[in-house]
Parts: C-alpha cells; sequence; structure tokens
C-alpha cells in the first residue's frame, strides 16, 4: 500500500528532475510513512511513499526488470501475485517477494493486456524506457484513487488531489460543473474534480502516454450475463467465492481486522475468517447519544458468536468538530457525506493494533441491497396512478412530522414523493439528490452549469438491455461505490496510514455478480436475497432479520447542539474570505429551518458545511 505520482514532459521532452517530485511526495507521506522511492529518467520521473504490508525488506519501489528498462510503481494490492509469479519464474528473475515485481514482468510480456490478469486493488505506473512510453492504470472497481492533469504537453497523476497540487505551476481553476454536480450529490464523480484542470481516472481505465500524445482508455467494464441457475447452486457459489476472497485478502506480513457494522456483508467476512480458523480483531463505532443509529449491540452478536478480539470505537461531536477540517484539508475537495468520518474514528483508533482493515463495501452495489430499489418497483406501479391520488400522496408525505431517526418513514416517503415523478433513471438519483436544481440557482445565482444529472447518463449505454433493476445497480456500481464510498474510505484509513481491503469486490466476486439472475439477487421486495439464503448458516437470526439500516450517524441532533456553532462558523469564515462566492443567506436559512424543526437539513448542512471550509482553504 502506497502513495504514487509521477510527472511526463511528452511534448517537449524536456527533463524532470528529482526535486520536482519532492513536494508532491510530501504530500503523500501519510500514505507511505515506512519508505520513499524517486526515479528521474530524462523527461520521465516516477515517486511513491510505501506502507510495508507485503515483504517487508525487500518490496522497495520502484521495482525494475532485469535489464531495469521498466520500472513500475504501485498503490495497493494484488491479491494473485503468488499465481502469477509461479507462471512467470521460468522467464524471469524475481529479486523481491513483493507483488509489486509481478507487475513488471508480466508487463513486460503482454504489455496493456497485463490487466486482464491483475486480481486487486491497484493504481500503478509503469515507465517503459526503451519505448519511451508512460502506462498507468488503475483496477476495475475504483477502489484505489488516481487524480491526473494534462497541461500543455505534460502530464502529472498521484494518489491525491493535495500531492497534484503541489507540482509546480498546477493551476487550481474552479469547475462550476464539478460544483453543481457536488451540490446536487455531495461528491464528486468522474471523470471530474473539483479543480478544472484535474482530472479523476475511471475505475476500470487506464492512460497511455506514447510519442507526443496522452490517450485515456478503457480495458474493463461491468456487465451483466446472467447464467441460469438454481437457488442452490447460487448459494453455493457464493460460499465458495466469498471464502476464496477472504482467502486471497488475508495475505499480509502485518496484523489486520475487520471494520464490523450489523450489516450482512462485513458480518459474512468475519464468518469466512473464522471458517479458514483466523479469530480477527474487529471494531465498531458507535455514537454519543447515537439512538437508531448505533449498530453496537448488533455487532456485539456477531462478536460474541465468533469470538472475535472485539472493540468499540465511540465519536461525538468533539471529534467531528476536530477532524472534518483536517479531513477537507486531505482531501482538498469538498465531500458531504460525514459518515466517512466515522471510519475514520475507526481507522485511527484502530491502527494501533492493525495495519490492514477488511471492510464489507460493494456486497450492496453487487447483490442488489440498497432499499432504492425496492422503491423503483413501487414506482412503476406509482407512475399509473390517476393525478389527484399522486397529490394527496406527496401531500400526505408533506404532513408528516419532521423526524431524524436513522431511515424515517418521514425521510423515506418524502424521498419517494419527489423522485417518483421522474423517469426511473433520474427517479433513482432523486432520492439521493442534496440540492435541488432549484436550491442551487438561489445558493449560486447566476453561475452557469448544465443539469448535473447528466453525469449519470454516461454510463447506461454500457447496461445493453432494458431491466431497469439492471440500470440502477450499473448506476450505483459506477457512481455511488467508486466516488463516494471507496473514495473516502480509502483517504480516511490512509490519513492513518492503514490499508482498507473489500472482499465483495474480489475479481472472482465480481464476475459472480455479473452471471447472477436478477431474479436471485432480489427477490420480491426482499434485496439480497440470495446472499442472506447462502450465509444463513454463518449468521445470527437478528442480523438476518434486519432491514437495510444505510450507514449513518445522529448528525441531525449534533447540528441542533453542539455544532450549530461549528456550522455557523464555517457560513462566517467563508464569508469573510470570499464574500462574493454564493448566498451565504441561504445556508443560514437552512440552519435556522433545521434547528426549528421545520425540516430535517442534514444532508444539504453538511454538503455546504464541508463546501466552507474547503473554500476558506483552497480558493
Amino acid at each position: 500500500m502506497c502513495g504514487i505520482l509521477g510527472k511526463i514532459n511528452y511534448a517537449s521532452k524536456a527533463p524532470v528532475r528529482e526535486a520536482e517530485l519532492k513536494g508532491p511526495l510530501f504530500e503523500l507521506f501519510h500514505r507511505g510513512p515506512d519508505d520513499e522511492g524517486v526515479l528521474a529518467d530524462r523527461h520521465c520521473g516516477l515517486g511513491m511513499r510505501r506502507l510495508k504490508i507485503i515483504d517487508l525488506e525487500g518490496g522497495r519501489q520502484p521495482v525494475f526488470n532485469e535489464d531495469r528498462s521498466l520500472a513500475v510503481v504501485l498503490n495497493g494490492e494484488i491479491y494473485n501475485y503468488r499465481e502469477l509469479r509461479k507462471e512467470l519464474e521460468a522467464r524471469h528473475r524475481f529479486t523481491s517477494n513483493s507483488d509489486t515485481e509481478v507487475i513488471v514482468h508480466l508487463y513486460e510480456e503482454l504489455g496493456e493486456k497485463c490487466l486482464e490478469k491483475l486480481n486487486g486493488m491497484f493504481a500503478f505506473a509503469v515507465w517503459d524506457a526503451r519505448k519511451d512510453e508512460l502506462f498507468i492504470a488503475r483496477d476495475r472497481a475504483g477502489i484505489k484513487p488516481l487524480f491526473y492533469a494534462d497541461i500543455g504537453g505534460s502530464l502529472c497523476f498521484a494518489s491525491e488531489i493535495k500531492a497534484l497540487l503541489a507540482f509546480n505551476g498546477m493551476p487550481r481553476e474552479l469547475d462550476t460543473q464539478a460544483l453543481a454536480n457536488y451540490l446536487s450529490f455531495y461528491y464528486i464523480s468522474s471523470p471530474r474534480s473539483i479543480f478544472k484542470h484535474i482530472r479523476r481516472l475511471p475505475q476500470g481505465h487506464f492512460i497511455k502516454v506514447s510519442g507526443k500524445k496522452a490517450e485515456v482508455g478503457r480495458y474493463w467494464h461491468y456487465t451483466f450475463r446472467p447464467q441460469r441457475m438454481s437457488e442452490r447452486e447460487a448459494e453455493e457459489r457464493i460460499e465458495l467465492a466469498l471464502l476464496n476472497s477472504v482467502r486471497r485478502q488475508l495475505v499480509s506480513d502485518v496484523p489486520l481486522g475487520v471494520f464490523l457494522s450489523s450489516g450482512l456483508d462485513s458480518t459474512a467476512i468475519v464468518a469466512m475468517m473464522a471458517k479458514l480458523g483466523v479469530r480477527p480483531k474487529t471494531y465498531t463505532v458507535g455514537y454519543e447519544n447515537g439512538g437508531t443509529h448505533n449498530e453496537l449491540a448488533e455487532a456485539r452478536l456477531v462478536a460474541q458468536k465468533y469470538g472475535t478480539d472485539h472493540h468499540d470505537c465511540m465519536l461525538g461531536p468533539r471529534d467531528i468538530i476536530e477532524s472534518l477540517p483536517k479531513a477537507v484539508s486531505r482531501f482538498a475537495e469538498p465531500h458531504g457525506d460525514w459518515t466517512y468520518l466515522a471510519m475514520g474514528r475507526v481507522s485511527a483508533l484502530s491502527r494501533k493494533d492493525i495495519t490492514v482493515a477488511l471492510t464489507g463495501a460493494g456486497g450492496d452495489e453487487l447483490f442488489a441491497g440498497y432499499p432504492t430499489l425496492i422503491a423503483a418497483k413501487v414506482g412503476r406501479v406509482y407512475q399509473y396512478l390517476p393525478g389527484p391520488v399522486k397529490d394527496a400522496i406527496r401531500r400526505a408525505a408533506d404532513r408528516l412530522p419532521v423526524s431524524t431517526r436513522r431511515l424515517s418513514l418521514d425521510f423515506k416517503l418524502k424521498s419517494f414523493a419527489r423522485g417518483a415523478a421522474f423517469k426511473p433513471e433520474t427517479a433513482h438519483m432523486k432520492y439521493k439528490e442534496i440540492l435541488t436544481p432549484e436550491e442551487i440557482r438561489a445558493f449560486l445565482p447566476g453561475a452557469a452549469y448544465a443539469d448535473p444529472f447528466e453525469v449519470f447518463a454516461q454510463h447506461l449505454p454500457d447496461v445493453a438491455d432494458d431491466r431497469l433493476l439492471d440500470r440502477l445497480m450499473y448506476l450505483d456500481l459506477n457512481v455511488f461505490l467508486p466516488y463516494c464510498s471507496l473514495h473516502s474510505t480509502d483517504l480516511v484509513t490512509m490519513f492513518n496510514s492503514q490499508e482498507a481491503r473489500v472482499p465483495f469486490l474480489d475479481n472472482e466476486m465480481l464476475e459472480l455478480s455479473e452471471e447472477m439472475p436478477l431474479g436471485l439477487k432480489m427477490k420480491g421486495f426482499t434485496t439480497k436475497h440470495i446472499i442472506r439464503k447462502a450465509l444463513r448458516q454463518y449468521l445470527p437470526e437478528e442480523i438476518l432479520k434486519m432491514p437495510k439500516k444505510g450507514f449513518s450517524m445522529p448528525t441531525a441532533e449534533w447540528l441542533k447542539g453542539d455544532l450549530r456553532t461549528f456550522a455557523l462558523d464555517a457560513i462566517s469564515a467563508a464569508r469573510a474570505k470570499h464574500p462574493d462566492f454564493c448566498n451565504y443567506s441561504f445556508a443560514e436559512g437552512l440552519l435556522a429551518e433545521h434547528l426549528e424543526g421545520k425540516r430535517d437539513n442534514t444532508r444539504k448542512l453538511t454538503c455546504l458545511v464541508s463546501l466552507f471550509l474547503w473554500q476558506a482553504e483552497y480558493l
């Protein structure tokens, strides 16, 4: 696990000096406090910071082939490196036991087709000195991040935006469209970032710099290809695939554990570890006065069942006040889903014990776990209701008393009524909408930007059939998962020099999901039907029967208490520095409504407070 970066002057061929990489590398120190490696070869330079996970003494980077004509830097892990190494040893001389060295020899033989062989989470770069080519790639699911800027014939790349900003002359011009997208969904998805000249490399993509051009290409995308299979066969395949995935991802020369929630996915990981004879350390986040948001009791059921070494990690509003500004500074762009701070809290408190943490991310996207899919089924019926009936439903939803309980009836009905009037794909995203188009115009009067929902339309041509739920799952898999969930998880764990692994996004699990018929993933209104059946023998009955809760915090109540002044101070600081940036009174009005109990504006407020904290530092 590392942070990587590099620069190539592909147009001018001007030399890249090692000194140019030192400042950006400093910004990645937390990603790899154990070691540093730099290569400056003519007009290309590579750099990395290393967190030692595998081959602690021999895995220094960059890693070279036999004649040192190829050099590789890797962020991530290749889980099938041992099998690949056995294939390559007959033709290549290995000098370490690291997974990185497999890439350099595989690339030497296959070029970009080496990506078809790799099972892991990664962002890596290969410098081919003989061909004068730079090749950069990102893993299939988008677990490891990669940002780049292609300006004036020079391409820079890095694991984090803040490292890119440290390159000399990197412009900081705001991307107004990215800002509008952020305000709609409180995160920014590929290909944009908050900075106009910095881009995200999409998951399953690569960049090839050859001659005097840099081109982005795609090597993989998720494809629905359902196969005929019985429920029993599907159950057996899920159990075997998850067991294999967990076994592969236990490879480590340092201590590892599990971030355990009350959900099916992280519980299943603990169960598979137990089946493999591993008794892990487990960590669950809890909240001061957390009420329905706490999962501590349910997680303890799992910990007791499998005899884990279990730890509760408490989070309160004072922790938000301390950690949010630091996180925004490291992200170098706003991210409004504050639940990543809970993940960060678990990471910080567990780091003294473990360097690697397994998480349950990805199960909902691969096996139909989100309640918005239920809403889509109900929405198809709703579309045929007479207009007066629809109006009555909307009025009834509006009259419901405001609730700040986790996934309350108030929240679900109001979200449904707001989105169900649109076509299904738009409605699916409307359920997750933060600021409406009207609210964005009120907040950014006079700003020019396109419809933020267009960012999702680019993905739908990849879904070759007309099955609605497949299209909606594809959106979650290609937008929410990599750019909200996985991105924030990577950053907050790496802040603490800790590696987060995601067994549900192993290649074997991805391929099984592609082949799994939709009717087994979701049966009637039961989400993750086949996962529940396949893992029933391993899970406490209370966990199996629990509806999907989602990962949430009692932020709504905290904003009425200890976080009230914090939010007001963020607005004031941003206004003092950039008085004409936006309509700050709009944000103050949202906070006033929230404090008076007229509306639950939690997500709107977390979105805007994060923006104001970012704005005060970066604009």
